[in-house]
């Protein structure tokens, strides 16, 4: 080869390897990039398949602990769990209708969900020797105190470990999911402890559903966790529970199941981008060969290769300032700037969960009850049963305001919304002797502020010292303002545990059935005595405690209820619950919102009476049609139903219900009782007389006849002969 060739040869081999260069660079790139797509949307795919999966599984739990929270809070306002506490807080015996009554509740709570997962519930009281579930009592042998109960709300465990107890009962020694809470009546101090008992393995089951392909699942509670199941190295998804901020979930995915494989969609892009990568490197040689030619004349028209040195550009790097860190106390500050982060730890205070709530000085300081004395009120707003929730939202922002305004150096007032038409008040002062004349200076200008139209009542604790009572002082205040049944509206009453506990009051112990007799007799002024009775004998011959009060209007609610739903069987219209009367009325607005429900109830029997002599009428129409017609042969169901345009299953039931038969058994009847008598008294042909009596086919007719007299109808006539004959 000449030195020509050679030098061709060797600027042959650079070119070359110039494009070969290129295009494996291209191919490489190429490559990273189909992997690193491909890998992306198989992880947007698994993220957003685990993230269904994850809130699945939230919601799947979510609806059990839903559900318990329903069982809690419809127990805890239970008016005959209420009784029930009472009757135990009092040492008397508890009936057997009472317990039924409870038992029976507890029952209704339980399947009213449609919780199949649901195995018990339990209601255990502090102090007591008896638990109630759905199915029996429990006696143990000795009384449970649960005042230092600190078993997590949710759990897996049983119910002799969660109480520390050696019970043989299998309710309490087989292991439950269990979910727990306080039994406190409306928004009182705790009594006792609410149990709702989950089937461990049907949960499991349910989870595991859930959680699809997921290689491991776990619910926690305040960041424990409760169950725990499968790998727990992997990809995890997080979802926080929306029925309870304590309780989160987890699920985690296998991470090869995020990651690029052979096996998926992007290694074809792969194997197509490698052979268009070995196109090009066949093109690349071609064209080398080509060009090679004109470049090796020009390197020699030049001379020999000069080297030129390559100046690397120097890259200037800048600096990276300093990152700002979180200032100490940042979120303190933005608390602080909050108003609804106050409103929320003062809510905590005053339901008593300050614990849960973080460092309880940090609280203290922060909604600044500072000072040594506080006492607790609560107001309610009154403008008559047609207030509407605008009006009520205005007076709430104006006592809001006034409280703010109030507040100085020496009191400070804080308010916290309870409800459309309720609000605590609660007053810090270092001066305790004069908290109760701020009090009544504030009530006072409560009333110029609002609506002269609005009633403001009251009700207040006494004045305390130790800021954990808060709870306590504001259930107190609940209290007080009970006495709104007996005293009216208009002032300020304060809670006296030694008044206030009497259990004593008057009720007709024949009240169902005198209250039922009056609403069917119409007697209205039967029904107006029996209030007047109740409302006067209570007024005059007891003390009116707030105690009492209660256990009277839940008896009377439940009188006028039963009374109600005996009337609406009666007529025959359908069953439904009666709303009980609202809290914080007047013993004479009581009556009038009862009295208005059985009024409301005279009108329904009416409209009810109405529509069954319209239909007693029709009944009658139609039977008589039947009866006037039966002879003709066209009588049939279908033509029936299409005349009085009802369905041939509305005449066949009539039929029944009127004639204890079925159409047909009663027509068939009414015409062979015709054809009897035309055999006794005429002397017509048999084929004549299964005319005149709707048979077009003699046939039917002889069968028919025989099938209710026993006989042919040649026969029936012959007979009737030799009677006569004789």
């Amino acid at each position: 080869m000449n030195a020509m060739e050679a030098r061709k040869s060797r600027f042959f081999k650079n070119m070359f390897l110039s494009y070969c260069l290129i295009i494996i660079l291209s191919f490489l790139i190429y490559s990273v990039t189909v992997i690193y797509e491909a890998a992306k949307v198989k992880e947007n795919q698994a993220v957003t398949y685990y993230e269904t999966k994850a809130q699945a599984f939230a919601n799947g739990m979510d609806q059990q602990i839903y559900s318990a929270q329903n069982i809690i809070t419809n127990l805890n306002n239970s008016s005959l769990i209420n009784k029930l506490y009472m009757t135990v807080q009092m040492q008397s015996p508890v009936d057997s209708y009472l317990l039924y009554q409870v038992l029976n509740d507890i029952r209704y709570q339980k399947t009213a969900g449609d919780d199949f997962n649901i195995s018990d519930v339990v209601l255990m009281m502090n102090h007591y020797n008896k638990v109630y579930t759905s199915d029996e009592v429990i006696h143990l042998s000795d009384r449970i105190n649960l005042s230092e109960w600190k078993t997590d709300r949710l759990a897996i465990t049983d119910l002799n470990t969660s109480l520390n107890m050696n019970n043989s009962q299998l309710t309490f020694l087989k292991k439950y999911l269990i979910y727990s809470g306080a039994y406190q009546y409306g928004s009182g101090s705790q009594r006792g402890i609410i149990c709702v008992l989950f089937e461990n393995q049907k949960i499991e089951e349910m989870l595991k559903t859930a959680s699809g392909e997921a290689r491991g699942y776990a619910v926690y509670y305040n960041g424990k966790p409760v169950i725990k199941e499968g790998i727990t190295d992997g990809r995890s998804f997080k979802q926080t529970s929306q029925v309870s901020s304590a309780i989160s979930y987890e699920i985690i995915a296998d991470h090869n199941k995020f990651g690029f494989e052979l096996s998926d969609l992007g290694s074809f892009a792969l194997v197509f981008g490698f052979l268009i990568c070995a196109g090009y490197l066949i093109l690349a040689y071609f064209f080398t060969n080509r060009y090679s030619s004109p470049f090796e004349k020009i390197r020699l028209l030049v001379g020999k290769d000069r080297k030129e040195g390559k100046n690397e550009a120097e890259k200037i790097v800048s600096g990276v300032a300093d990152l700002l860190g979180e200032r100490n106390g940042y979120m303190q500050q933005v608390h602080n700037m909050s108003p609804y982060a106050s409103q929320g730890i003062l809510h905590s205070l005053i339901l008593g969960n300050d614990s849960e709530s973080g460092n309880k000085e940090f609280l203290t300081d922060f909604v600044q009850l500072k000072r040594v004395f506080f006492l607790a009120a609560m107001v309610d707003l009154y403008y008559g049963e047609k207030w509407s929730k605008d009006e009520a939202k205005k007076a709430v922002k104006a006592i809001s305001m006034l409280a703010e305004q109030e507040s100085d150096e020496e009191f400070k007032i804080l308010s916290y919304k309870k409800d459309s038409f309720h609000v605590y008040l609660i007053f810090n002062s270092n001066n305790g002797e004069r908290l109760e004349d701020k009090l009544y200076e504030f009530f006072d200008k409560m009333k110029k502020t609002l609506d002269s139209r609005c009633m403001v009542t009251v009700g207040a604790d006494e004045v305390k010292e130790e800021l954990e009572e808060i709870s306590v002082s504001c259930d107190n205040a609940m209290l007080a303002l009970e006495k709104i049944l007996w005293e009216g509206r208009g002032s300020i009453y304060f809670h006296d545990p030694q008044s206030d506990c009497s259990m004593n009051y008057y009720f007709p112990k024949d009240g169902v059935k005198q209250l039922t007799k009056g609403m069917k007799d119409r007697d209205r002024e039967s029904i107006s005595h029996f209030f007047e009775e109740i409302e006067k004998k209570n007024q005059m011959e007891f003390d009116n405690s707030v105690y009492a009060g209660k256990l009277l209007l839940s008896e009377l609610y439940v009188t006028v209820a039963k009374a109600m739903q005996a009337v609406w069987d009666q007529c025959g219209i359908p069953l439904r619950r009666v709303d009980v009367c609202p809290s914080y009325r007047t013993m004479d607005e009581v009556i009038e919102y009862y009295s208005n429900l059985i009024e409301g109830l005279f009108i329904e029997v009416d409209q009810s009476e109405e529509l069954r002599e319209e239909y007693f009428q029709n009944e009658l129409e139609l039977i008589e049609y039947i009866n006037k017609n039966d002879k003709n042969p066209d009588l049939s169901l279908t033509q029936i139903a299409d005349h009085f345009s009802v369905s041939s299953k509305y005449v066949t039931a009539l039929v029944k219900k009127r004639f204890g038969m079925t159409y047909l058994k009663y027509v068939q009847e009414r015409r062979i009782s015709y054809a009897i008598d035309l055999l006794k008294n005429s002397s017509l042909p048999l084929d004549k007389i299964a005319e005149e009596c709707g048979y077009t086919n003699m046939l039917t007719f002889r069968r028919n006849f025989k099938a209710i007299m026993a006989c042919n109808p040649s026969d029936f006539r012959g007979e009737k002969t030799a009677e006569e004959e004789s």
